[in-house]
């Protein structure tokens, strides 16, 4: 029996924004799709409170409502990278093979911007990794099914770096108009009235050794992750929680406050003024997040400042240089190489307590 689905949860932003898109393109309203959401442009009521994943399940049954298509979650799955997880997509590309990829993804499932649970079941040929969409209501079950078979995809072809089919895709669909289109999409055998949707993954891709594995960048950067959601849990003003958890989850480039502030629809002089009033500053949340990223990147991987510099959404190494020194005092080598320094007691500096133990005064 799965876990129900707490509906109250907040949520990224980007699946709202990939919804839309294809309702656009579908020649939807935009009104009448966020109907009953309690969003509007830019997807958002114009207050404090974080988008909850309610109003995303209700922009998706509007969507249905309206006559999306059998095909139109696969548009809207094909949309997500790597680079929208943020630094889960990180740990992920640091990963050793696929299946360790699939399992840091679901250790951090609330920095993910998934809804179905993933289960993983053995066949012969491979693995079955399945989503399960009993926790779903029945109308908006297709839509975001097929959303995360696309998004899955595709980001296997990202963590392989080539191009990735599965070998089958089940599907417990068994309507005809459906078979042209996902036949377009997925180039594979597809089994239609299976027991669950899902992608079987060969047991060669399953193992293969992804081209940017990193054993120490994937434990850093997974570490990372746990502190990130550690630190989100004690941040209790709503405002400043809700700027970190959109700062965290695109922590793969630069945001201004004017991109929060539009967000979170809100101007950009309202923002500062409310996080002002809970003793908040924009600047000091997105440098922190920033510099404590950066901190471990470099004291616990070998990775060059041109990679992290990258990872932390600069455009070259000189820009994330600068801004290192302004929240340290030092350059980020300078940095690493007194952080992996041996801890050493000058002699002036150290007596003997009494029990006999050195201290420093």
């Amino acid at each position: 029996m799965p876990t129900p689905i707490n509906w109250r949860k907040k949520r990224d932003w980007t699946n709202i924004a990939h919804l839309l898109e294809v309702a656009e393109a579908l020649g939807l309203r935009e009104d009448e799709c966020l109907a009953r959401t309690a969003l509007k442009r830019p997807y958002a009521s114009g207050t404090t409170n974080p988008i909850e994943l309610w109003q995303e399940l209700a922009l998706v049954r509007n969507l249905v409502g309206l006559g999306a298509p059998l095909g139109a979650g696969l548009q809207v799955g094909q949309r997500y990278h790597l680079t929208t997880l943020g630094l889960l997509g990180y740990a992920m590309l640091a990963s050793g093979n696929l299946l360790e990829a699939i399992r840091v993804c679901g250790q951090f499932r609330e920095l993910s911007l998934s809804i179905c649970p993933v289960s993983l079941h053995k066949e012969e040929d491979g693995v079955l990794l399945a989503l399960d969409a009993s926790v779903l209501p029945q109308d908006a079950r297709w839509l975001i099914v097929e959303r995360g078979l696309a998004a899955w995809n595709g980001i296997f072809g990202e963590l392989l770096q080539r191009r990735f089919a599965p070998l089958r895709v089940d599907v417990t669909l068994t309507d005809e108009n459906a078979k042209a289109v996902y036949a377009a999409h997925f180039p594979c055998d597809i089994r239609w009235g299976a027991e669950r949707n899902g992608l079987l993954i060969t047991w060669r891709d399953l193992y293969a050794p992804l081209p940017q594995a990193n054993p120490a960048t994937q434990q850093t950067c997974s570490s990372l992750c746990r502190q990130l959601c550690d630190e989100l849990s004690d941040t209790a003003t709503p405002l400043a929680r809700r700027v970190l958890e959109l700062l965290m989850g695109r922590s793969g480039q630069l945001y201004s406050a004017r991109d929060v502030a539009r967000w979170l629809g809100l101007s950009e002089r309202t923002l500062h003024r409310r996080l002002a009033q809970e003793g908040q500053s924009f600047r000091l949340l997105d440098e922190g997040v920033r510099q404590k990223l950066a901190q471990g990147l470099l004291r616990d991987t070998d990775l060059g400042l041109e990679c992290i510099a990258q990872q932390l959404g600069y455009s070259e190494a000189a820009s994330f240089s600068r801004a290192f020194k302004r929240w340290t005092g030092s350059a980020p080598s300078s940095w690493r190489r007194r952080s992996l320094a041996p801890l050493e007691i000058a002699p002036a500096a150290a007596a003997k307590s009494p029990a006999g133990e050195l201290y420093a005064s």
